[in-house]
């Protein structure tokens, strides 16, 4: 079936995103079937372990175990193809909706199968004496009648913003004519041709999205047929992000299909695989981590900080289902602290992509409130720039020190090779030509962005640091694009309390009335910029450009409000990344 344009302004996205949430729950309910055959069989292998009929059950048992490995990833494929369709489909319906919108109140006409035209008024003529004058029609072009036709197709639920306008389209009604009942002139035809035009680009980007969704899906029904299965394959050894897109191109689904499902932990982390295949992988790490931890938590003596861990990572399985924008699981690394890194949208189909490092104390144990942040960015962004796509990306791909170590920028300098790798694992990846890439750091996670791009090993477009201790400079000029660098420190930030390393020189002379002058000169009079880690970012001397954000209730509630709702700083945040930044500007208080 060919989209139409009635069929798009008809559509409704959220059906296919219920469809993807049953297909995603399928998929866990199918690895719970997995993960019991498997206990099963090892069980049946504790007590019947002899014999050529033991042998072959177990070795039967083990092949289905290993084919059904591979199909909850493929249905976890049938959910991601699902939300993209349906994120694009949004997508298109906005930009419908805003054309249908430009074309309201004027001569253009658009009728319900999304033909374009100028509607000419009629224009009297003299009739018989004693009766009223007559109408007739001038042509608006060469294709007379009431206008030159100007054709457009597509389909889609009523877009937001185009209510009353698509009721009149779908009635076959136009806009209202020119009520001084002038002839059109050329700037109506000019409008027609523009709606006519972006009409049958929207039409034709929604067929070849029904299209490619039609072609992938169809591609694992037939994988179906053989159990999805997999044949194995090598992963890289060493190789840039770049090498690694390559790698992965190359590749037959089934190979893929088998490094998804045996090879999980190792995929997962590769800079470079796209975005989804990183999502099926990791999502199944994490399945087998909550099952690890099950079974830790239920021994006697039960693994020290298996409980602590289970209840992060349960949390963390509900909170890729929540939200209205989809979760991409780029990253889990249960040993230690923890590494997690998360996309609230697509990072490999969106115009804009923003990656949030956060700062002291962050760990997987705690990512939750570092994710709300991820989310505010995306959502402000998205309301923002409507008619582009934005990702967020939480990237938690570091040990951010706690307490004293944060004076060290030893986190910093091992967290910049990973960082640069995975801003360039977002640009191999990419679909459609390059994404604007954007950096936040907040508080130490500045620091993380400003040791990795003073050594030019990061891409970005813009940089951002916020409620910074210094980016290990002493000015934006020393970082490679200074001109794309940005801050916002608000005045009673507890890291503006904090003393430099010169401040620490006169405690060592002098005792600590030396240092309390001097930090209160810091944070009250801002007139010595010397923070531990370098120049203050928001101050004039650095030269950043500065925007203005909230002062706090308190120094600990400022360093941690720059992304609530009523802060200025969310909005510059959402205008900095989405480049509408032309009012991301001022001084911070």
């Amino acid at each position: 079936m060919t989209v139409s344009y009635a069929m798009l302004l008809a559509a409704d996205p959220a059906r296919w995103v219920d469809s993807a949430s049953a297909w995603r729950r399928l998929s866990r309910a199918l690895d719970d079937h997995h993960d019991d055959l498997a206990h099963r069989l090892t069980r049946q292998e504790q007590v019947w372990h002899g014999g050529t009929a033991a042998v072959a059950a177990r070795e039967s048992g083990a092949a289905l175990v290993r084919r059904l490995a591979t199909a909850p990833p493929a249905l976890l494929e049938v959910d991601q193809l699902l939300w993209r369709h349906a994120e694009r489909i949004r997508l298109l319906q906005r930009r419908l909706a805003a054309a249908l919108s430009s074309a309201h109140g004027t001569a253009v006409q658009v009728t319900a199968d999304g033909q374009v035209s100028v509607v000419v008024p009629d224009a009297p003529r003299p009739g018989p004496p004693g009766v009223a004058g007559g109408h007739g029609s001038v042509p608006a072009g060469p294709g007379g009648g009431r206008g030159a036709v100007l054709e457009g197709a597509g389909r889609g639920g009523v877009p937001a913003g185009a209510v009353g306008w698509a009721d009149a389209a779908t009635r076959g009604g136009a806009s209202g004519g020119p009520s001084s009942g002038r002839a059109p002139g050329a700037s109506d035809v000019a409008l027609a041709v523009r709606v006519a035009a972006e009409i049958d680009a929207v039409v034709r980007e929604a067929r070849a999205s029904d299209e490619d969704i039609a072609r992938r899906l169809t591609a694992l029904a037939k994988a179906a047929a053989q159990a999805w299965s997999g044949t194995p394959v090598p992963l890289p050894a060493t190789g840039a992000p770049a090498d690694v897109a390559r790698w992965w191109a190359g590749l037959t689904e089934a190979e893929r299909a088998w490094l998804v499902a045996l090879r999980p932990a190792e995929l997962g982390r590769l800079d470079g695989v796209p975005a989804a295949v990183r999502d099926r992988a990791n999502r199944e790490l994490l399945d087998r981590e909550l099952d690890r931890l099950r079974d830790a938590v239920a021994a006697h003596p039960p693994e020290p900080g298996a409980r602590q861990r289970l209840t992060a990572l349960t949390g963390l399985a509900e909170r890729l289902d929540q939200g209205p924008t989809r979760s991409y699981l780029l990253r889990l690394d249960p040993d230690g602290d923890g590494r997690l890194v998360l996309a609230l949208g697509d990072p490999d189909g969106s115009d804009n992509v923003a990656t949030y490092v956060p700062g002291v104390g962050a760990s997987l144990d705690r990512f939750a409130g570092e994710v709300d942040r991820a989310a505010a960015v995306q959502a402000r962004a998205a309301a923002l720039a409507p008619d582009a796509t934005t990702a967020t990306v939480m990237w938690l791909g570091y040990d951010p020190p706690d307490g004293v170590d944060a004076m060290s920028e030893r986190a910093a300098l091992a967290a910049r090779d990973d960082l640069g790798s995975f801003q360039a694992g977002l640009a191999a990846a990419h679909e459609d030509g390059p994404a604007r890439l954007s950096l936040i750091g907040h508080s130490y996670g500045s620091l993380a962005i400003g040791v990795a791009e003073r050594e030019g090993t990061v891409l970005a477009d813009e940089i951002v640091a916020l409620g910074s201790p210094g980016m290990g400079v002493d000015s934006a000029a020393d970082l490679r694009h200074p001109g794309h660098v940005w801050a916002s420190t608000t005045g009673n930030d507890i890291v503006l309390y904090a003393s430099s390393k010169g401040e620490l020189a006169l405690d060592a002379l002098g005792g600590p009335a030396f240092v309390l002058a001097g930090s209160a000169t810091d944070a009250v009079v801002r007139g010595n910029a010397d923070l531990w880690h370098g120049v203050d970012p928001s101050s004039e001397q650095f030269g950043a450009r500065v925007f203005t954000t909230a002062r706090g209730t308190d120094p600990f509630d400022a360093h941690a409000a720059y992304f609530h709702e009523d802060n200025p700083a969310l909005q510059s945040l959402a205008e900095i990344v989405t480049g509408e930044h032309g009012t991301a500007t001022g001084t911070a208080p």
